[in-house]
């Protein structure tokens, strides 16, 4: 027995942790995690830059109103021979201050600034975006690996009962070999259990390689993760219905948003072309002093202010095929509301069913995994008085394995669930990812 149990935990370490680098970086709960790779990731970083970089678009737009100082300075010397009146100037000097403004433009100028600054409003809401798909993904790595490693810790230990109830240690047999039915049948059972075992660790494997890839590490050791559990408060802040998922959806939710500010966009770029078709003012000063020049060997000052008003007549044909396209694109993006409208009542209401089935899948699991539990409890006792076959003590052994993997998936799907119908609804915050108060559980309640 005590050989046995050796087995049992020596498989446990090597095919649980055996993918696992020499240089394990020690894990920290999810809420520290989540919170290193919004920090570091690059999609986040290029979000970040993409939002200042449409900041400086909006001083730029409005500078436009700004006035335009430039000062020119010449200096030289200037000799004429065999002319009229010869002259040797050695040195003459020439400034001009140059004041530009303009005054009016039909409008196009506060079309621009308007898009710029719908343009940071939009860049903002696909910052939170990427953060919240980001923390979402997140979640689903860290969850993924915990879930991969209870799956094989359940499977391996189901191996090693299969084996014990049984009394097989090889599964190979060959044809004609003259075994009895039920002997067979022992080692086709051991065979499958074997066969999930090498299932449950691939899985395993590829949850620790995607854990990786994403927070940017050269191993993990599943030990030093944490289940997490989310707070009351956050809980709270889920809709207690579909139709108020739905409502709070369609005044928050951020695909939504974008939606109406590609609207305005349109709009203000509709506007922009009609002013093409408007005058534009625009007003001009300069003053020069001018010494020694133009071959007089004096001194002599200019000043001189104007204001243009240009009306383009040519515009009436030239820039109506841009007016065209910009009231077709208006009518586009006017669609694409309304069709983003009716995905998000759909997303919407997936987010709510999604999180009421995976409620009510955790109940049925946890209620499933006792009922497992005491089931192969009984089994158990019964084999020992040899009431029962081993038979049904493998066949509630498997039940039990099922059970405890079913209810590490719902578990995990429940957390998940919420963090999606938060991002739907535009609440979902880093801090909403654990409670750091408590730990050990998966159970959402208080």
């Amino acid at each position: 027995m005590k050989l046995l149990l050796k087995r049992i935990n020596l498989f446990l370490i090597v095919f649980a942790f055996a993918s696992a680098s020499a240089i394990s970086a020690k894990a920290e709960r999810l809420s520290s995690m989540v919170e290193g790779v919004l920090e570091s990731h690059e999609d986040i970083v290029n979000s970040k830059k993409e939002l200042e970089e449409a900041s400086r678009d909006v001083t730029d737009a409005m500078l436009v109103y700004a006035p335009d100082l430039s000062i020119k300075y010449e200096g030289g010397q200037n000799n004429k021979y065999n002319a009229s009146s010869n002259s040797n100037i050695d040195a003459f000097h020439t400034y001009d201050l140059t004041w530009k403004q303009k005054i009016m433009d039909s409008g196009a100028s506060m079309s621009d600034v308007r898009n710029k600054n719908l343009s940071v409003q939009k860049k903002e809401l696909e910052l939170i975006t990427a953060r919240n798909d980001l923390l979402i993904e997140a979640a689903d790595a860290y969850l993924g690996l915990i879930k991969a490693s209870e799956k094989l810790e359940a499977s391996v230990a189901a191996e090693a009962n299969t084996r014990q109830t049984t009394g097989q240690e090889e599964i190979r047999v060959q044809v004609g070999s003259g075994l009895a039915s039920d002997v067979l049948k022992a080692k086709r059972q051991l065979a499958s259990a074997q066969k999930t075992v090498i299932s449950d660790e691939k899985s395993f494997k590829a949850a620790m390689y995607t854990y990786e890839k994403l927070f940017n590490v050269s191993g993990v050791d599943v030990n030093n993760l944490t289940k997490p559990r989310l707070a009351p408060s956050t809980i709270s802040m889920v809709p207690k219905s579909m139709e108020a998922t739905v409502v709070m959806a369609l005044s928050g939710n951020r695909d939504l948003q974008i939606a109406k500010i590609d609207v305005e966009t349109a709009k203000n770029d509709l506007s922009s072309a009609l002013a093409n078709f408007g005058p534009t003012v625009d007003a001009e000063g300069k003053y020069s002093a001018k010494d020694d020049a133009s071959h007089t060997g004096g001194n002599h000052y200019e000043e001189q202010f104007k204001v243009t008003v240009e009306f383009p007549i040519s515009g009436l044909y030239m820039e109506m095929p841009g007016y065209l396209n910009d009231r077709s694109a208006l009518d586009r993006a006017i669609n694409d509301l309304a069709l983003k409208e009716r995905d998000t009542i759909k997303a919407a209401k997936d987010a709510w069913v999604e999180y009421a089935n995976a409620r009510t899948m955790l109940s049925y699991s946890e209620n499933e995994a006792t009922i497992a539990k005491e089931l192969l409890s009984i089994a158990q006792k019964e084999r020992a008085a040899d009431q029962t076959d081993a038979a049904a003590v493998l066949s509630a052994e498997e039940a039990l394995e099922g059970a405890l993997k079913d209810l590490s998936d719902d578990s995990m799907s429940l957390l998940t669930t919420v963090y999606e119908i938060l991002d739907v609804i535009n609440l979902l915050e880093p801090n909403m990812v654990e409670d750091t108060s408590k730990i050990g559980t998966f159970n959402t309640s208080s």
